[in-house]
């Protein structure tokens, strides 16, 4: 890098998610204002532990060797198999790395305090608010964030000289299903209403809020709620929670402080850095009063996000759309950029832009050898030269082209997988240049490349089989050569290309009927490929040649700069079909009659003419052979 700016790699998953964007576009901040540049590696599945093939192999580019330091973030990779892999792969690599928001046994870790953070906002709606009927929703049963923010709630209770009563707990799951399967039981009649409600997260407590809307519950004035996070969504609710929320700002500045010590070759001190979360009490507790401007603000906001919301699904759909005018790579490549809303480089193992491979997909992890499929720098405008590039060969190491010159442009890059039938076939980077970077356009952009690629794919695939089954049917199974059918249908095609003078020949294998009577039909087969071979190569790549019987051919050669090639053509045939004879390879010899005449091609009553003419010709030959031979 220029000015030997270090670059930082951010590896994490489920990228779409709110709190891991806040988390990231945080780190991005703190490496920029320090004069690092940052690469994100990361997908798009979250919640689910299911990923597929392409979402794990991506985190494969922690690999090259670009990166000075890689900061973690266990916390999103939501299968623990798949971040023990990752994790062995950074310990692997040698370079200086770090854990976000997750203590990793024996690695450096920047964690925030769940536990103090908790326990504040149960203190404060037990201690502050003192409610008589005190119910509680957990996350997951087992979880480790779960049971200990359930064993807070205990300790603060019994603090308080209060018990803790079984019938007022639920699992919530941290999800808003299972959680209204607990709010039904709260409210079913079996025992009296709650006065106030803890949450594990705030997922939890917006579903409570929106249950308890419905049924005609007052938040705060019959029932107080508190969350636990400060998602990104919360700031969108009436009323606003009552919450801790994380201070993503901290933890980048603790991370980047550990890391840089790491990097210059010192080993901190600790081990742990613990950041801790900020209570947050408002709303949904009545601590604050919330007025109608509060709500009418928004209400506009949500609305202005929903309309932008519409806008890229518009986009989006036109874009799978034209699937349907796509005939090859390069046209998608040109479309591209059209529905790009930043600077976006698609790159796609080459070999998937070939077919001469087989469809064994999950060979692709290992290739090295990519192409920059398409790269664009304007945003939503039809690609110009200034800003399209394609078909670029480099390698994956690289991560992209001229690496150096993008990085002096942008500070920031985000990539994410590209799959082919759910295997990887590259990736997509976008350039993070603001904080109001959209990864969900960015999501649906990638979604929809990965569906219009592989039915690309398929529909050209689909094309070439017919065109190759097409092909079967015109030509000569025997020799390779077009039959009586494919020579029409071709000269068909240069009646249509324009008017054009052509010298025809007609061509008739002498004494066939010898060779097979004398050497077996095998030997005449023989016989009837090499005239084809020598006829068809020495009439050059621009011919039509052609089988129209046992022993027939047609060969019409083109005119150019208004000189004939017969003479120079026969002269040619005759000269080797005298070298294969002389080889003395097979027991027969190898004789060719050759008529010609003079072609200027408009219908197929023409060619006939042209073909009646040459064959006089060829006959005239024959019998002169015939002669000679006695």
């Amino acid at each position: 890098m220029s000015n030997h700016q270090k670059i930082i790699g951010i590896v994490c998953a489920g990228i779409h998610d709110s709190g891991t964007q806040n988390t990231v576009l945080s780190l991005i901040h703190e490496a920029e204002r320090r004069r690092y540049k940052t690469i994100v590696i990361s997908n798009f599945t979250y919640y689910g532990i299911d990923y597929t093939r392409a979402e794990t192999e991506i985190f494969r580019l922690m690999d090259s060797p670009v990166f000075d330091g890689l900061i973690l973030m266990p916390e999103s990779i939501k299968s623990e198999q798949l971040w023990q892999k990752v994790l062995a792969h950074a310990k692997a690599l040698g370079k200086p790395f770090l854990c976000v928001d997750r203590d990793v046994p024996d690695c450096f870790c920047v964690i925030f305090s769940y536990v103090s953070s908790f326990e504040q906002v149960v203190r404060h709606m037990v201690e502050v608010h003192k409610p008589k009927r005190l119910n509680f929703i957990g996350g997951m049963e087992n979880n480790s964030f779960s049971e200990e923010r359930l064993n807070i709630f205990k300790k603060v209770l019994a603090e308080n000289g209060r018990e803790f009563e079984p019938e007022r707990f639920g699992y919530g799951q941290f999800w808003e299903s299972p959680t209204l399967k607990v709010l039904e039981r709260f409210y079913n009649g079996e025992t009296e209403p709650p006065d106030a409600i803890i949450c594990a997260n705030d997922s939890e407590a917006m579903t409570c809020i929106n249950f308890l809307r419905s049924r005609g519950i007052d938040v705060p004035k019959d029932v107080i709620i508190s969350g636990f996070d400060g998602i990104e969504e919360e700031k969108y609710m009436l009323p606003r929670l009552t919450t801790a929320a994380c201070e993503p700002d901290q933890l980048s500045r603790s991370s980047f402080d550990l890391l840089e010590a790491m990097m210059a070759g010192s080993t901190p001190a600790e081990r742990l850095t613990v950041i801790p979360y900020k209570l947050r009490i408002s709303q949904s507790c009545g601590c604050v009063p919330h007025a109608e401007a509060d709500k009418n603000s928004k209400l506009i906001e949500l609305f202005l996000l929903i309309k932008d919301g519409e806008r890229h699904e518009r986009k989006m759909f036109e874009y799978s759309s034209h699937i349907r005018e796509l005939n090859s790579y390069e046209q998608f490549a040109r479309m591209i950029p059209e529905y790009c809303e930043c600077p976006v480089w698609c790159c796609i193992d080459q070999r998937l832009l070939k077919d001469d491979r087989s469809d064994n997909t999950e060979e692709l992890i290992s290739a090295d050898d990519m192409v920059l499929f398409v790269h664009c720098e304007n945003s939503g405008e039809t690609a110009s030269p200034e800003t399209y590039t394609y078909d670029i060969p480099f390698s994956r190491k690289e991560l992209l082209p001229n690496l150096e010159k993008v990085l002096e442009e942008h500070s920031a890059l985000l990539i994410t997988p590209l799959s082919y039938q759910g295997n990887s076939m590259g990736y997509l980077a976008a350039a993070i240049d603001s904080m109001d970077f959209d990864f969900l356009f960015t999501q649906r952009l990638v979604s929809n490349t990965n569906e219009i690629f592989e039915t690309l794919k398929t529909k050209i695939r689909l094309q070439k089989a017919y065109a190759k089954v097409a092909d079967m049917h015109m030509r000569d199974p025997m020799t390779g050569i077009y039959n009586r059918r494919g020579f029409y249908m071709r000269m068909a095609e240069l009646t249509e290309s324009g008017i054009m003078n052509y010298a025809l020949f007609s061509i008739d294998l002498d004494k066939l009927k010898f060779i097979n009577d004398n050497f077996g039909h095998y030997a005449g087969d023989k016989a009837i490929i090499a005239a084809s071979k020598i006829i068809s190569t020495l009439a050059g790549s621009s011919a039509v040649c052609a089988r129209f019987g046992g022993d027939e051919f047609i060969v019409v050669i083109p005119v150019t700069d208004g000189i004939c090639p017969a003479k120079k053509y026969i002269k040619s045939v005759e000269g080797e079909t005298e070298r294969f004879n002389a080889a003395g390879k097979e027991p027969f010899r190898l004789s060719l009659s050759i008529g010609d005449a003079c072609l200027k091609v408009t219908d197929k009553e023409n060619i006939d003419m042209a073909m009646k003419a040459a064959d006089e010709k060829m006959y005239e030959c024959k019998r002169r052979h015939h002669a000679s031979s006695k």
